[in-house]
């Protein structure tokens, strides 16, 4: 690898989604070309577009890394007792730290929801932006005002909060409808809002396995009425990994005409799906190659890390992309590189050049081991290196 000021060559590099070795050419912000390489020594490293993580909880990141939730119910309860403590400076300490390990892995975009009640107020927002304020340099940070179990937005004072949250510096909504008295109407009171302030929507949907309780296809007709087709994301829908295929087919279907992205979190649905006192039967994964056959546009996150929800993690999307092409037998890479690097599926001439070099000679490679030493370019320049 060679390079300075506007222009950096990589030579002898892999790419994720075609065999054999690369020479890659930035000028400028762009990559100017990409050509296969005279040399015939084996590529030590991978170049793959730069990570999208399109799901997170940054202000909950590390809150409880040695907790163990017994079921979702509890995680939430848990989470909604001690968050109440939580210090503006906490929060943001603990979000600089999840978006530092995010730049290290490669990371140029995350999207958090971060929580909005009446018991935090705009305490987790402002850590959130705080957070994101030390790290613009390297990567870009949407934030979700996100109602959580305790802030139904049915009720007025919610929207308020809700307003009051894109007005300091959220540009999505989102609510987690299961929680609330009245499933349906909270996501239309949610959508509403979205369409009068003219924001997107990813919304927490039928995170349960309980298949007469889903509303997730009103909730995709409500947002076609609403005229919000390409403005909705809906993370989790755990609940189609029970319906029928007829039932799963319409309601996919009905997404693609609507172009809302389906947001799956492979190691959290997985860890929290079906808990109790025997192994877990149903594992609460949506469909993914279903989805994608129905033209769904899918993306991974990787939801909580080290806090009520879940014990580990580390926000890396290798990670998901590995438990997702176990999970969900992905094993074409294009769509795996898509999940996890917002859509691109490999690298091209003329797109911004926002890349992640991985010391790994394939995208199976870097999969199997997961390597740290990571580098990440963004608009054509090398992002300083963050600690581990």
């Amino acid at each position: 690898m060679s390079g300075g000021g506007a222009l950096r060559n990589f030579s002898g590099v892999a790419l994720g989604d075609r065999p054999g070795s690369f020479d890659i050419e930035l000028r400028g912000e762009k990559i100017a070309s990409i050509t296969p390489s005279a040399g015939d020594a084996p590529a030590e490293w991978l170049v793959l577009p730069a990570f999208v993580n399109f799901h997170t909880h940054a202000n909950r990141s590390f809150a409880a890394p040695s907790r163990r939730p017994v079921s979702l119910a509890d995680a939430v309860a848990a989470s909604k007792f001690e968050r109440a403590a939580a210090s503006v400076d906490d929060v943001c300490a603990r979000a600089g730290r999840l978006l530092q390990r995010a730049v290290a892995h490669g990371t140029a975009l995350i999207r958090t929801h971060t929580d909005v009640d009446a018991a935090t107020g705009m305490r987790d927002i402002e850590g959130v932006l705080g957070a994101a304020a030390g790290v613009a340099d390297a990567i870009d940070v949407e934030i979700v005002a996100f109602a959580n179990a305790a802030a139904d937005p049915a009720r007025v004072e919610t929207r308020e909060l809700l307003a009051e949250a894109l007005r300091k510096g959220a540009t999505l909504l989102g609510a987690v409808p299961a929680m609330y008295e009245r499933p349906l109407a909270s996501a239309e009171a949610l959508l509403d809002l979205a369409a009068d302030l003219g924001v997107q929507v990813d919304v927490h949907l039928d995170e349960h396995l309980d298949a007469a309780a889903i509303v997730l296809e009103q909730v995709v007709d409500a947002s076609m009425e609403r005229g919000l087709e390409g403005r909705v994301a809906i993370s989790h829908g755990c609940v189609l990994s029970v319906l029928q295929d007829a039932a799963v087919a319409r309601i996919l279907d009905k997404m693609a005409a609507a172009r809302i992205k389906l947001v799956v979190q492979p190691a959290l649905n997985l860890y929290l799906q079906d808990r109790g006192d025997r192994s877990p039967r149903r594992r609460g994964l949506a469909p993914v190659q279903e989805a994608l056959r129905a033209g769904v546009e899918v993306r991974f996150g990787s939801d909580n890390v080290r806090d009520w929800f879940f014990p580990w993690g580390d926000a890396d999307p290798l990670d998901e992309a590995y438990v997702g092409a176990l999970a969900a037998h992905i094993d074409a890479p294009e769509p795996l590189l898509a999940a996890v690097c917002g859509g691109r599926s490999g690298l091209r001439a003329g797109e911004r050049a926002d890349l992640v070099l991985i010391p790994a000679r394939s995208f199976d490679d870097a999969l199997a081991r997961r390597p740290g030493g990571r580098l990440l370019v963004r608009r054509g320049r090398l992002v300083p290196p963050r600690p581990r």
